[in-house]
């Protein structure tokens, strides 16, 4: 039961933790020597806050494995940002049959596009019910992890922003770092760059003029994202192979 928990713990804290770096490339003024600077694309983005962007559905190779929605906003009072999304993904643990795994969440910004709290949940439902919580906070350089099921906590443990917080949540996952590749270890530490251009992308028997989004460590790229003129994402895909559409527009 724990080790799946912990499978998906371990992921979403590494891709978190390169969330957490996304701002320092995306802030205005920061990218002057980039053909598009991605601040443009995420006020694009924010364009249509309050206002639901059209639903991603996921896909693994050619198969529908899950769906992504997306709620940009911004506080009219303070101009700070935030994303709030939801969805859900069939998984194949080691083999076996596919179980899905919903998680919903909102990342917080300040009106510099900082970050200031990312909150995420994600539920599981075999063996049993199962709910992780995850709460990074970096100006407290602060990572809470929580699981829990239907009677309670069942274990907790709070983690710092940094490669002995991330050290020690591998350890306790059980995973042995000194077994990892010495190139691995000093590429995780490597910072996030986030890049954008102008681009196209074949659609429908057509051509969509797009912005191309990014983002690379070491020289490999993490995930990448065409944004249309009107801030919609209209196609991605990641480094872990799956690939996100509209969900209107069918297969990739």
């Amino acid at each position: 039961m724990i080790y799946r928990t912990a499978a998906v713990f371990i992921v979403l804290f590494w891709l978190t933790m390169t969330a957490l770096l996304v701002h320092q490339e995306v802030r205005p003024g920061d990218s002057a020597f980039r053909e598009i600077p991605p601040s443009h694309v995420v006020k694009l983005f924010f364009m249509r806050h309050q206002e639901p962007h059209p639903p991603l559905s996921i896909y693994s190779d050619k198969l529908r494995i899950g769906e992504l929605r997306i709620l940009p906003e911004i506080d009219e009072k303070t101009q700070d940002h935030s994303v709030e999304f939801q969805g859900s993904l069939q998984v194949s643990i080691l083999g076996g049959k596919r179980e899905r795994i919903g998680w919903k969440g909102v990342l917080k910004m300040d009106k510099l596009l900082t970050v200031k709290r990312f909150d995420l949940q994600i539920l599981t439902h075999s063996p049993t019910d199962l709910t992780t919580e995850l709460i990074i906070i970096p100006s407290q350089n602060l990572a809470h992890y929580e699981l829990q099921n239907n009677t309670g906590t069942v274990e907790r443990h709070d983690y710092t922003l940094d490669e002995r917080g991330a050290k020690l949540a591998l350890e306790q996952a059980g995973f042995d770092m000194s077994l990892l590749p010495i190139s691995y270890r000093s590429q995780a530490a490597e910072p996030v760059s986030v890049k954008a251009r102008l681009s196209s992308l074949a659609l429908h028997g057509g051509q969509m003029d797009t912005f191309l989004v990014t983002m690379e460590s070491n020289g490999q790229t993490l995930f990448e994202c065409d944004v249309d003129q009107l801030g919609r994402i209209v196609h991605a895909s990641t480094l872990l192979g799956y690939t996100l559409t509209p969900t209107d527009d069918g297969a990739p």
